[in-house]
């Protein structure tokens, strides 16, 4: 492979430490492993003493691959057998081979209170082990003080340094204090158990080398290290690197400042940003050259993080074809934006192949190819899809699913697969049906109402002798004497509730019977219990998509309107299945994938569409008076454009249905800071209406009106009349059959609908 100047600078440099600047797409993991094989081949450096520590699996498997080319060796699946190979691998599987071959030398004066062959505690182990302590030693109620809250604390200490006995100088408010005596404990838990979890795999290796012997040794062995992905790292693989390259500082780094977008889960750029400072006569090698993206793409994502100002120097360029405009469609609605991305999708599928370049040929020739004659075949692969949150992705399925365009959520559920959905989804087809066996084991115990296995063994025992439901069961809990007492009174008040709520199903639109559930419930208050502060809100988002979904179906009587969301959902639930065994295991052309920027962040792909590009929602209303958390949104922009390699799309919408309002936010600066020149706007089509005026909405849109919430629509009666064309948002085109004040008969295609016109959201259409 041939390098450029950069690359081969950063290769062949001798003295160390060394910076390397890599920039998206400019060959950094190429360039590592040729660094490698050149310290090999031509400076004569005993490849054992190579140690080279990366992130993830993907890029540890793929630099061993190369460097198994390069040096003519073949890595071994044990690392024992690998002992004359540089070794390469993350910095959690470098942590636990120093831990088991450290223990295998029977050192007395080191203080992990590990021996050999331990365990290592996966997230549940580490949630029972945790259960187990506040109930039954800290004698609390684990409602209260909820596991997971706990293993939050513990986890964020441990990846700043942190014991138990450290740990308790930062008490300062009452679950930081259950959590410190439950890190005491969990602490003698793990030694009694000769066990550690994922935390502990770092924290101990960076106590290993605090001693002078265990480090000594490793410095020794150890001469030449190179970390990828610099700025990802937190404290703990900050001070692991510092300690191991200490002695001969032949240290050579790589990363991207503009790519650090992981603060929330510990990793510090100020690592990468000060490494000048800790190495003072620090070699800087910029790769500023990509070869992933056309001149559109690189120059729009140039300006947009220029805009931040805590970073280092540098311009991305490239040598690539200019390349087609950055394509920014504006939607009238979220309906509008999710069918534009999968029309264009469809349409991309259905365009002849033109010129097929053949894979062997490389070079100029292909950089002066347009993105089209570059095609060599046209997949469904092709399109990567992203987003800000997890809960964004369902208008975009529900789109994908009605063209049977396959597609795939990656790390991550999809929407309907969602705990949280199901949760609701359960109680709702209890309410409908209250025979359904399958929703009320799911939900009888979530939140927990603390019936245990043997009390639901003594409901499903009468209601199958007696032919019962568990419902009809729970009429007469009280005199089941089987049932311990505090079970019963659990049982019966959730009877109470759900008689309260199937009241309320004939009453109140769909969403407010969704809001019923969450707060009768308290839904939310058992999801913060359960979850980490940001999975808490991510969950949140889900449930409020999903209510978003439920007022869609306003205006339909209650209990009609029940019926048919669960059907839709049901038929919904069923495409994707049959999608995922049809069309992805058999397609050859693959399919679409759907993700959150943060988990893109190690692809690329020929299209990427970025989504939900609205001011409070992408840059998030959350970081938008912070500074240095708006800077990370802005790394995060340029981390989603730079994931296209030939066409990049921006997507918003004008207005988006929330709960029967239609939300309006101002675009997004990311869409207003990159120039005319390298975007183009594709006109809507205007497929779907709005409530309220455009000339309204553009110009607070131009005034910057942060989050505007409209109304609920009320039409006026007067103006309908009986075998009047009518348009619904999800039902589409009707006629009015039968007319009695605001209660209307709505012959649409497929279905008889009765609707309150005074509030459905329809509009009339021109005869």
């Amino acid at each position: 492979m041939q390098h450029n100047e950069k690359q081969l600078e950063a290769i062949t440099h001798k003295d160390w430490p060394l910076l390397i600047i890599a920039w998206a797409g400019s060959g950094k993991t190429a360039t590592l492993t040729a660094r490698i094989g050149h310290m090999i081949s031509e400076d004569w450096v005993e490849p054992s003493s190579i140690l080279a520590l990366t992130f993830t699996n993907k890029a540890a498997g793929e630099m061993k691959e190369r460097t198994a080319q390069v040096i003519g060796a073949q890595y071994r699946p044990s690392m024992m057998q690998n002992r004359h190979l540089p070794y390469i691998g993350t910095f959690h599987s470098f942590g636990i081979f120093v831990l088991k071959e450290v223990l295998s030398w029977g050192f007395q004066d080191i203080d992990i209170w590990l021996k050999k062959d331990f365990l290592i505690y996966d997230e549940s182990d580490k949630l029972s082990v945790l259960r187990s302590i506040i109930k039954d030693e800290l004698w609390l109620i684990e409602k209260e003080f909820p596991a997971r809250q706990v293993a939050y604390h513990i986890s964020d200490a441990k990846n700043r340094g942190l014991n138990a006995k450290s740990f308790e100088s930062e008490v300062d408010s009452q679950i930081k204090e259950v959590a410190h005596s439950a890190f005491v404990r969990y602490e003698k838990r793990l030694q009694g158990n000769n066990a550690i979890d994922f935390d502990d795999i770092l924290a101990k290796t960076l106590t290993l080398f605090q001693n002078i012997q265990i480090l000594e040794y490793y410095q020794s062995r150890y001469k030449y290290i190179m970390v990828d992905e610099y700025q990802d790292t937190n404290l703990v693989q900050y001070e692991i690197v510092s300690l191991l390259a200490g002695k001969y500082k032949n240290l050579a780094v790589v990363g991207d400042d503009w790519q650090s977008i992981y603060s929330w889960r510990g990793a510090d750029m100020r690592n990468i940003l000060h490494f000048q400072k800790d190495y003072p006569n620090a070699k800087v090698v910029k790769l500023e050259q990509n070869y992933r993206s056309t001149q559109n793409i690189i120059k729009a994502a140039n300006i947009v993080i220029a805009k931040n100002t805590e970073a280092l120097k540098k311009e991305l360029w490239t040598d690539n074809f200019e390349g087609e405009k950055i394509q920014y469609f504006e939607a009238v609605d979220d309906n509008s934006e999710a069918n534009f991305i999968a029309e264009n999708i469809e349409e991309y599928m259905n365009i002849p192949i033109l010129n097929p370049f053949p894979s062997e040929e490389k070079g100029a020739a292909a950089s002066s190819l347009s993105s089209q004659e570059r095609v060599r075949e046209r997949c469904y692969s092709d399109n990567l899809i992203l987003y800000r949150t997890n809960a964004q992705s369902r208008k975009l399925e529900e789109a994908f699913l009605k063209k049977w365009i396959p597609y795939k959520v990656i790390w991550g559920l999809k929407f309907y697969e969602r705990k949280e959905i199901k949760d609701m989804l359960s109680y709702l087809r209890l309410i409908h049906n209250p025979e359904d066996s399958v929703a009320f084991l799911r939900i009888i115990n979530t939140p927990s109402r603390k019936i245990g296995a043997k009390t639901l063994e003594v409901l499903t025992n009468i209601k199958n002798n007696f032919w019962l439901s568990y419902i009809e069961v729970l009429e007469d809990i009280s005199d089941i004497d089987e049932v311990r007492p505090q079970a019963r009174e659990a049982l019966a008040n959730f009877y109470t509730m759900f008689q309260l709520l199937m009241q309320a199903s004939s009453k109140v639109w769909l969403q407010d019977l969704l809001a019923n559930i969450i707060s009768d419930t308290n839904y939310e208050a058992y999801l913060k219990r359960e979850y980490s502060s940001d999975e808490y809100e991510s969950k949140k988002e889900n449930l409020e998509e999903l209510r978003n979904v439920a007022s869609e179906y306003e205006g339909i009587d209650p209990r009609e309107s029940l019926s048919l969301f669960l059907e839709e959902v049901a038929l919904i639930t069923d495409l994707e299945q049959k999608l995922e065994d049809e069309e992805v295991q058999r397609n050859p052309l693959g399919y679409v994938t759907l993700m959150t920027i943060h988990t893109s962040k190690w692809l690329e792909q020929k299209r990427v569409f970025v989504t939900w590009l609205e001011e409070g929602l992408f840059p998030s209303k959350r970081t938008i008076s912070e500074p240095r958390q708006l800077e990370e949104e802005r790394r995060l922009m340029y981390v989603a454009m730079t994931r296209a390699c030939d066409e990049l799309f921006l997507t918003r919408a004008r207005e988006r249905f929330y709960f029967g309002e239609y939300v309006r936010n101002p675009e997004s600066r990311f869409i207003k800071e990159i120039p005319e020149e390298y975007m183009e706007k594709v006109e809507s089509q205007m497929s779907n209406f709005s409530f309220w005026s455009m000339s309204s909405m553009f110009s607070d849109i131009e005034r910057g009106t942060p989050a505007i919430r409209k109304p609920k629509t009320e039409n006026n009666l007067s103006d309908f009349r009986t075998w009047m064309r009518v348009e619904h948002h999800r039902f589409w085109i009707g006629i009015i059959e039968n007319l009695l004040w605001e209660n209307a008969e709505i012959r649409f295609k497929e279905w008889m609908k009765k609707m309150n016109i005074r509030i459905a959201p329809i509009k009339i259409l021109s005869e």
